[in-house]
């Protein structure tokens, strides 16, 4: 029964109770009540048991439910506590299994670890493998010079031996010594054809070892990529970490060279300029590569490679037109224009989405352009290149001196020379040379103020700007003139 009924039950009777009983009546006036009075007495003592019963009836009813809500109570907490119990089990299961997933991280930076070793291994072995092969080329070119000069000593010996069978008839000594020198010719032959064979002998055992070291170099980009993707699963920064491997690994000069073989486009300039008897068209030609600072792509060459030149008095052109090319295939261009960092150094727009349809590589300026104190030089029009040092001069930060040596190269050596492209290691452009000795760093492509040569300028116009630039070089520290 609800308890709160009971109460109000209670209380009902209670007051019933009070009610039907008399307060102002003596003691002794209640043993003479009469006979109504007792029935009364006797119904609220029946009311009284009833209220008894009714009491004893909830308090058992309460006294079940308690029971129940007992035992509703112990099974929750027996529930409670298996939930506990397995609660705990799952938090040792994730210990475990954290202590084993920290095993095995340690794991993977061992295994990370020995795979750097033997990146650096492989690297080792490649330098060497590739200080073998430069070697072994400096050999061919020793002999090939010397089976050069056999075949020139040959031919004199040709020609002398016929001037002596032309005096014969007379001199019949002469004849003898010219048989003992035609002898002596042809050991002079056998032993430059046996070199010949032994240089082609060399040449084949270089390309077998040009052939290692492509396959090596190609287990070294597996490897690398094997740890690059390590790296990515075990480090967030992982792409910071590939372009810092990237930049901090050189590249081969012959890569360099072939990438510029490839990438190479001829840039034509003409104009009308004065001559002799009058008026004459002046055209030049040269191969260069395509160079972008982020937004700009342009060909890059040397004003000396131009129909025009830097002097006073200035000899300019009018009409000035301008072709870029490659292998026949026309690439639409802009004004061209003498470059804020020197003007001795001329840029052509070309458009991008052209170069692109082309499949043609753009070569980015160098962002760090002293992290190696060597660079790669290509000679003005890419006939020759070499491996140059480099230093850095305090009074001419925008410039850096080249190591003005002989440079190996496949044919012979070669020294820098005015309007040479030089490549970072990196394979980014650096600069080009301004004269034989100095190379401007190319920071960015702006050109300089006054220095866009306009289709509307006549040929005194563009004399008068090329003697204000021509003021500003002579105006540059003596080395750099």
């Amino acid at each position: 029964m609800n308890r709160t009924l009971l109460l109000i039950m209670c209380d009902f009777l209670l007051l019933n109770l009070l009610a039907l009983t008399r307060w102002d009546q003596s003691g002794t006036e209640t043993q003479r009540a009469p006979s109504g009075v007792l029935v009364a007495a006797g119904t609220v003592a029946g009311a009284r048991e009833d209220l008894v019963a009714t009491l004893r009836d909830a308090l058992a009813d309460e006294q079940a439910q308690r029971d129940a809500l007992s035992r509703k109570m112990s099974s929750e907490v027996v529930a409670r506590e298996a939930s506990v119990a397995e609660l705990e089990e799952k938090r040792r299961q994730l210990e475990a299994a954290l202590a084993q997933t920290r095993q095995s991280a340690t794991l993977l930076d061992e295994q990370l670890a020995d795979r750097t070793r033997q990146a650096t291994q492989t690297r080792e072995l490649l330098d060497q493998a590739q200080a073998r092969l430069t070697e072994t080329a400096q050999n061919r070119e020793s002999l090939a010079a010397s089976v050069r000069s056999s075949e020139v000593e040959r031919l004199k010996l040709q020609e002398e031996l016929e001037h002596q069978r032309q005096q014969a008839a007379a001199l019949t000594q002469a004849r003898t010594e010219a048989e003992q020198k035609v002898a002596s010719l042809n050991s002079a032959v056998k032993v430059a054809e046996a070199e010949k064979r032994l240089l082609y002998d060399n040449v084949s055992d270089l390309k077998g070892q040009v052939s290692r070291v492509q396959e090596e170099k190609a287990k070294l980009q597996e490897q690398t990529s094997v740890l690059a993707q390590g790296v990515t699963q075990l480090a967030k920064n992982s792409d910071e970490f590939k372009q810092e491997f990237r930049e901090n690994t050189p590249i081969n000069a012959n890569l360099l060279y072939a990438g510029f073989l490839t990438n190479r486009v001829t840039v034509a300039l003409s104009g009308v300029g004065a001559g002799v008897f009058g008026s004459t068209t002046r055209e030049k030609e040269t191969s260069t590569i395509l160079v972008t600072d982020g937004g700009k792509t342009l060909a890059l060459l040397h004003v000396n490679e131009a129909p025009f030149s830097l002097s006073i008095p200035g000899f300019g052109v009018e009409n000035l037109t301008t072709q870029v090319s490659r292998d026949g295939l026309a690439l639409p261009s802009g004004r061209p224009f003498l470059t804020g960092s020197d003007p001795r150094i001329v840029a052509v727009p070309v458009e991008a989405a052209r170069v692109q349809e082309l499949g043609l590589k753009t070569y980015p300026l160098a962002k760090t352009p002293f992290r190696f104190p060597e660079a790669v030089l290509l000679s003005r029009g890419g006939r020759y290149y070499g491996e140059v040092e480099f230093k850095l001069d305090p009074r001419t930060p925008d410039f850096v001196r080249m190591k003005n040596r002989l440079i190996s190269r496949v044919f012979g050596e070669f020294s820098p020379s005015a309007g040479d492209l030089v490549l970072s290691k990196t394979g980014e452009l650096l600069g080009v040379m301004v004269n034989n000795e100095y190379c401007a760093v190319l920071k960015d492509l702006q050109p300089a103020p006054g220095g866009v040569f306009e289709s509307y300028l006549t040929r005194e116009e563009m004399g008068r700007k090329l003697e204000a630039f021509r003021a500003k070089v002579n105006s540059l520290p003596s080395p750099l003139q």
